[in-house]
């Protein structure tokens, strides 16, 4: 397999001040090639292209200035969504502001001449988002197809720590986008550069200013966590500056590192934590439900059900507990962080060797180990090491047993915060995580033909269907598993095993009442065994731009029985068929097998790998095809004529 993700770390010591002209964009000044165009060349079934996009930073002892100009070309109607512009920014703590915003649309009238329409400051808002972040909001005005709408805002910033990545893809293509930086010779700051495009354009340190041209849009492709792992970018981090001693104005200046150690983060965040120090309270709560007589797997697994049932995540993800362990329980609900710090609390008064867990969820992109920065980090989740094992765990479900971390916890590593020796380890999803369906179709009695349907579901394919089950009910459920439509649920007689246990494997066994036997005034009835929605291609682009994520390894089985009536027989069926993926990346089976008036068919369907690179697209695409042609085949039954029909 190929590195997943491609980086490049670069020390600017520091950017080197140059009088590098971008490309001279000016607000207002439109030249006749911009308004000539009419599609982009390189994506020409893009609505809207960005013409140019540009941002100078100007940092100096006082505050972040970061100049944005955008202007962006309507092609089809399909890109009017374009006009309505959103400008988020950090308000927590006013470090950030948003100033000087100004946008205009130009059209081209019946004489070829320009006109502009302004937005009025009547129409821009500033929106509150939630506690943290506000948006400026604003739509341009009178945008149709050939519109030029362009804008231009300056955000203010506080904050030095890193400066805001610059993305040079958009969800539009763009045709030219530049980033400059000016500042002081006194600040260094640590750059990390993401795609091929830009490191090989860029090899060096010695640039202010980098500029990027004819960049594909950001496409949405099935199974992908997070796509910005992937686009063209720039990261900037602070690595140190130099000053004075304090009311020296003279003398060598002094450099200050900003850059610390992983060691030495842990060390500085679990002090900010007093959680962990409530003993007295957690001993009082391991008695109400402990009896001492449990072995350490099942004192793990009662402490750790009393966590899930007990306190409900509400949502939030963070990294510091904001209320104490009685405020939490006596609420019953809490962040990520305040669950799992209550059940790693719980954990150690009762001597497991137990800590907190740094994590990052894999919708948010990947860790970067490359940097110790603590705000790479969204959730804590609870690290134990038992008879030599290592097991992570995350209460913030009351579907999950102890030994299923959620889906969005599976990005590869973790950083354990073990005392004055933290260190990082590797998330390993459950590898059993399954779905057994058998169906058995019985047209014996035409008059009333029936279908048993059986499902058995282990791992994450359990933990979700219990969370459906739950929240929004059988019927639901049983949508995400195959077509009701041609069936009459017979809801009385379904029955669940196992839907509250959630360490077993979860069952369920209905009857379908089919809402049509088999037709008999056709000589020959075709019938597709396989659901619908089996038989939809995840992987229908030629070409793929990021890397494909399945998170766990799974496997769905489905057995099917048919059962005819005396009056007809199987003229044919799928024959067997077996297709592997290459370095046994997962597989796809099929088995038949008719006698008489049954047919039994069972089919396998695995995935071994967790992620492939996109070199590898190719052959997931060839093996969807090939197992969907095989599953799309007919069987074919034809009517036994008798002999007072001959």
């Amino acid at each position: 397999m190929k590195k997943l993700q491609v980086l490049l770390l670069l020390t600017v010591f520091p950017f080197l001040l140059s009088d590098l002209s971008a490309k001279g964009v000016r607000f207002g000044k439109i030249s006749k090639e911009e308004f000539a165009l009419e599609k982009c060349s390189f994506e020409k079934e893009a609505n809207a292209v960005i013409l140019s996009r540009t941002c100078t930073v100007e940092l100096n002892y006082s505050v972040i200035q970061y100049f944005y100009h955008v202007r962006i070309k309507i092609l089809k109607e399909g890109g009017f969504d374009q006009a309505n512009i959103k400008l988020p920014y950090y308000r927590k703590d006013n470090l950030e502001s948003i100033s000087g915003v100004k946008g205009q649309t130009i059209n081209l009238n019946d004489l070829g001449k320009s006109e502009v329409s302004e937005v009025s400051n009547k129409s821009i808002f500033d929106v509150d988002v939630d506690e943290d972040y506000g948006e400026v909001r604003f739509t341009m005005p009178n945008v149709k197809v050939g519109s030029i709408i362009e804008y231009k805002y300056t955000t203010n910033s506080h904050f030095y720590s890193y400066l805001d990545t610059w993305y040079f893809q958009d969800e539009i293509p763009t045709l030219y986008s530049s980033l400059k930086v000016n500042m002081p010779e006194s600040f260094r700051y640590n750059m990390v550069m993401f795609g091929s495009r830009i490191q090989a354009k860029y090899p060096q340190s010695t640039n202010n200013e980098w500029i990027m041209t004819d960049m594909p849009s950001i496409k949405e492709e099935s199974y992908i966590n997070n796509y910005h792992d992937f686009v063209e970018q720039l990261r900037f981090q602070l690595a140190g500056y130099f000053t004075r001693e304090k009311n020296s104005k003279i003398g060598t200046p002094i450099f200050v590192n900003s850059m610390t150690t992983y060691e030495q983060l842990a060390k500085e965040y679990i002090e900010k934590v007093a959680f962990l120090s409530r003993t007295n309270f957690a001993k009082k709560q391991l008695e109400t439900f402990l009896n001492g007589n449990e072995n350490e797997w099942e004192k793990l697994e009662k402490i750790y059900d009393f966590v899930r049932t007990t306190i409900k995540w509400n949502g939030k993800y963070r990294i510091f507990p904001e209320n104490t362990p009685p405020n939490v329980l006596e609420g019953k609900v809490g962040t990520n962080a305040e669950v799992n710090y209550f059940l790693i609390l719980l954990l150690q008064e009762a001597g497991f060797e137990c800590y907190p867990a740094l994590a990052r969820s894999n919708t948010r992109g990947l860790i970067q180990k490359t940097y110790p920065l603590l705000s790479q980090f969204d959730q804590v989740l609870a690290f134990v090491e038992l008879y030599g094992k290592q097991i992570l765990l995350n209460a913030t479900s009351p579907y999950r047993p102890f030994n299923l971390v959620a889906e969005n916890d599976l990005n590869h590593f973790t950083f354990v915060l073990k005392s004055e020796k933290p260190f990082w380890t590797k998330i390993v999803p459950n590898d059993r995580n399954t779905r057994d369906i058998m169906m058995t179709y019985n047209y014996s009695d035409l008059e009333k033909p029936v279908c048993k349907l059986g499902v058995r579901e282990m791992g994450y394919f359990a933990s979700e269907s219990r969370k459906e089950l739950a929240e929004n009910g059988v019927e639901s459920w049983m949508l995400n598993i195959f077509d009701l439509e041609k069936f009459n649920f017979q809801k009385d007689s379904l029955s669940l095993t196992n839907e509250d246990d959630i360490s077993a494997s979860l069952q369920m066994e209905c009857n379908l009442n089919l809402e049509s036997g088999l037709p008999t005034d056709n000589d020959y009835i075709y019938v597709n065994l396989f659901n619908a929605k089996d038989l939809k291609h995840p992987f229908l682009q030629e070409t793929r731009q990021y890397r494909i994520d399945y998170n766990y390894p799974r496997a769905t089985t489905f057995t099917v029985k048919l059962i005819l009536p005396e009056e007809f027989q199987f003229e044919d069926f799928p024959k067997g068929k077996k297709i592997k993926l290459p370095n046994d990346g997962g597989e796809f089976t099929l088995v038949s097998k008719g006698i008489g008036k049954e047919l039994s068919l069972r089919s396998t369907f695995s995935i071994n790998t967790t992620s492939f690179s996109k070199e590898y697209y190719g052959n997931l695409r060839q093996f969807y095809s090939e197992m969907i042609k095989t599953m799309e085949t007919q069987v074919v039954i034809k009517k036994v004529k008798n002999i007072s029909e001959k």
